[in-house]
């Protein structure tokens, strides 16, 4: 594999994206080089991690790449972290510094505050090593390891994962790519942004938000031919509305199942045109099947296909004596090591190269892989994974609170959802705590994350002495 990392072919891969929404950030020139020269400037060392808080933008991936040209290595986070969840997952990672258009207001535990182009920075107080290596990049873990977790990998192995998912949905190198997704998504900067710069082609950057009307005007404004969408974004789409989708050559779809009726209308709605279905999970870099379903008769769309080239899978019964077998994942993309307060499942690496998904999982006699449900301890709501032991965690750290519980349960459309119990002090119980409570819980949690309902209860005694 060619040297990715060169500035020439980062910067022409930048000058060659563009913008179908206003960023804000100015207008400025690609040059990687000179952005990672400004990191050095402020006291990166290589290996130093750097957390990114942006919005989908051509200057995200100028960012990053700049990073990365510095010797440090880049993590994406949203643009919306509140202070106090930043500052969690700074600590607990190891984080050189963080940056973003504006910083969150509040305490980020940062020694200096200073810029590096359009973005104002953060620089904390330096742990004595580095959190990771030079050409090393962090992929957080959406949910399903906790809030403050993340995977290492290799910048080769996460562009071998987009090659990969590119070979399996025939990406071609004239194809103009459009993204989405939000970018700290491993799907979208794996599967569309990096696959797009190994392949050579032009990215259009657009949403989120999802807007049925916004997407239609950049496939047809940018003769956009490859598009990925989630489940949440299919099932969104009404009745004719799906015609959208009419013209692309390429439509895939990833980060969550979709049910067998979904993809039959797909399929019928496309005319023939190629529908792949994807599965994958960030600890494994992040793609590893496919499903052609323009191509596979109707009993198999049900499937998330064959293990991409170079991908072995193996299907082990599950530790808990319920009979479903957990999917097992080999492959040269699978991260290095985790980074970071790791919670809620056992450890994901097995063995080289081989991680346990936590998925429940069936195959077919052709090799064809059926996704069952969920063996770990989180929900995927609206297509986000959520670490129900990292909400219990958060929770149980807050004011007069001695333990905390989650409740899963569905809602009448099949989906999931939790509702979060807490044990708090008797003498405490107040409507006064009951706001309280509320309060830091949105400062702590992303939005997608919040319960459904919070109740609270009086502590028992053993909880009172365990509190104490």
């Amino acid at each position: 594999m060619k040297n990715f990392l060169s500035p020439q072919l980062l910067d022409s891969f930048v000058e060659r994206t563009i913008d179908a929404l206003p960023s804000g950030f100015p207008t400025a020139t690609p040059d990687c080089a000179a952005l990672g020269k400004a990191w050095k400037r402020h006291g990166l060392r290589p290996g130093d991690l750097v957390l990114l808080c942006l919005s989908n933008s051509r200057e995200l991936l100028h960012q990053y790449f700049g990073v990365l040209m510095g010797g440090g290595v880049p993590s994406l986070l949203p643009p919306n972290v509140h202070a106090a969840r930043l500052r969690e997952i700074a600590t607990a990672m190891g984080a050189f510094a963080m940056a973003a258009l504006r910083l969150p207001t509040g305490d980020l535990g940062a020694q200096s505050y200073s810029t590096v182009g359009p973005l104002q920075v953060a620089l904390l107080h330096a742990p004595p090593e580095p959190a990771a290596a030079p050409g090393e990049i962090v992929l957080m873990t959406s949910g399903t390891s906790g809030v403050s977790s993340g995977c290492v990998f290799d910048f080769e192995a996460i562009l071998l994962n987009g090659q990969r998912h590119a070979n399996a949905i025939g990406q071609r190198t004239d194809d103009t790519v459009l993204v989405n997704l939000p970018l700290f998504f491993s799907f979208a900067l794996s599967s569309q942004a990096l696959s797009s710069l190994t392949r050579g082609n032009r990215l259009i950057i657009g949403g989120p938000p999802f807007n049925l009307a916004g997407y239609r005007k950049n496939l047809e404004e940018y003769g956009v031919t490859v598009s990925s969408l989630t489940p949440v974004h299919i099932r969104s789409i009404r009745g004719d509305d799906l015609s959208a989708l009419a013209g692309l050559r390429v439509l895939s779809v990833g980060g969550d199942s979709l049910e067998p009726e979904h993809v039959a209308r797909l399929v019928e709605v496309r005319g023939g045109k190629d529908v792949y279905m994807t599965y994958g999970l960030t600890q494994a870099g992040p793609r590893v099947c496919t499903l052609a379903a323009h191509a596979e008769p109707t009993s198999r769309y049900a499937s998330v296909g064959l293990p991409h080239e170079g991908t072995a899978v193996s299907l082990r019964p599950a530790e808990d004596g319920s009979g479903r077998t957990q999917l097992y994942v080999n492959s040269a993309t699978v991260m290095k090591r985790t980074i970071g307060r790791v919670e809620g499942r056992p450890n994901d690496l097995v063995a080289p190269q081989t991680v346990a998904t936590g998925d429940w999982f069936e195959q077919d006699s052709g090799g064809y892989l059926y996704f069952k449900g969920r063996l770990s301890d989180f929900i995927s709501r609206k297509g986000e994974k959520i670490s129900l032991a990292a909400v219990r965690r958060l929770a149980s750290g807050l004011p007069h609170v001695a333990r905390a519980r989650t409740k899963v349960f569905q809602h009448a459309d099949g989906t999931e959802d939790f509702d979060l119990l807490l044990f708090a002090s008797p003498a405490a119980l107040s409507p006064a705590l009951d706001t309280q409570i509320h309060s830091l819980l949105r400062a702590l949690l992303r939005r997608s994350e919040m319960p459904h309902a919070i109740l609270m209860e009086p502590a028992t005694e053993t909880d009172e002495q365990r509190y104490k």
